[in-house]
């Protein structure tokens, strides 16, 4: 059995003084004293330049003998391998998905814990074993990385963070439903292990929230209620969703052909909108695909539709800033991202014309025509 590691504190935190009391605590408790801050200029006068100056309180009682801040310049792995870390025991990341990225993958090429500190939770890297960053030709990879030992979430930053963070990191957790369709289809198909532990983690925290969400409309409550009324349970199920990969040493149960098809977009058009929003537009895809392949039913895609569209994000090439032959191109492409990876992408036949055909009725909403399986 693989051992695995999940953090040691999950503390969702209302003000500076609270994350630094807690990081301080937690610093004292480990015997660390030798901390590497990696940040970037965004967050150092909301809550960097704050921790820094209670760090070096505690410089005279050697709690802490040496600090320093690295700032972020480009989240890339060459970043990563110029990063000098010999000297340290500890990384502290603060900031945005891509700086947690940074610091837990630095953490891990130079065999050091590492504590997040996100100021926005985009997508599930606030608490994951992987990282995705740069690497040449501006490509992204997904990349092996230190599981942090400690989450301590600003709430007072996040809640003030802007919505389509706060809708991108739902979008990334909702698509967990999908990830897990296309295990458990791979499970079937091809008798890929499957952990069902780390199923059960990475659905339930998905679906806690989708359910949360459909509850909403029900009683006819905006948005921006759900948002401010749910903020805990969104990151706790997020931090889960993270934790649900380590359970699983792979990536499977957070990424299926939904993360596949925007990898893809960004391999070819550069990104169009942030990860988590391009998954969720992935998964409205993927889903609707299951629904006409008759692997779930209809109205399994239509209650998806529905809780996208009240969150907010994209059920239409012009949401997303796509257009029918960019995202024909990057169905049929998806796959290569990641060559071993069985998804429902596998069932279909990837031509122009079948891609073209299943995309006219999901945007038109001609629910009749079937896509072509492969026998």
């Amino acid at each position: 059995m693989n051992s695995i590691n999940i953090p040691d504190k999950l503390r969702l935190l209302n003000s500076n003084s609270e994350i630094a009391n807690e990081l301080i605590s937690f610093i004292k408790e480990h015997g660390f004293s030798k901390v590497a801050l990696i940040t970037t200029k965004t967050p150092n006068y909301l809550i960097t330049n704050e921790l820094e100056i209670a760090l070096y309180k505690y410089l005279d009682a050697h709690v802490v003998s040496l600090l320093k801040t690295f700032q972020v310049m480009t989240p890339s792995v060459a970043y990563v391998n110029q990063l000098t870390l010999s000297d340290f025991d500890l990384v502290i990341g603060i900031g945005g998905g891509k700086v947690i990225d940074t610091a837990k993958y630095a953490a891990h090429i130079n065999n050091i814990p590492c504590i997040s500190i996100p100021t926005s939770i985009s997508n599930d890297g606030i608490c994951s074993p992987i990282s995705v960053l740069k690497e040449k030709q501006n490509k992204y990879v997904s990349l092996g990385a230190t599981m942090p030992i400690a989450l301590l979430v600003p709430l007072h930053l996040i809640e003030k963070s802007n919505d389509e963070s706060l809708i991108s990191g739902i979008g990334d957790l909702l698509s967990n439903l999908s990830a897990i369709e296309d295990w458990k289809l791979a499970n079937k198909e091809t008798n890929e292990y499957i952990d069902d532990y780390a199923v059960l983690i990475s659905e339930n925290s998905a679906i806690s929230v989708f359910a949360q969400v459909k509850n909403y409309i029900l009683q006819n409550k905006s948005k921006d209620q759900f948002l401010k009324e749910n903020l805990k349970t969104i990151i706790e199920s997020i931090a889960l969703s993270g934790i649900a990969m380590e359970v699983s040493g792979t990536s499977r149960p957070a990424s299926g052909a939904e993360h596949l098809i925007s990898h893809a977009i960004d391999e070819l058009f550069g990104g169009l909108k942030p990860h988590g929003i391009q998954v969720a537009f992935g998964m409205y895809i993927t889903t609707f695909l299951r629904a006409e392949l008759n692997y779930i039913s209809e109205n399994v895609f239509q209650e998806l539709r529905a809780v996208l569209r009240y969150l907010g994000l994209p059920t239409t090439l012009s949401s997303l800033g796509i257009t029918k032959e960019q995202l024909i191109e990057a169905i049929i492409h998806a796959p290569e991202t990641r060559a071993n990876r069985y998804t429902i992408l596998n069932k279909i036949k990837l031509e122009e014309k079948y891609i073209c055909e299943m995309l006219d009725k999901l945007f038109e909403n001609k629910f009749a025509l079937h896509v072509t399986k492969i026998l």
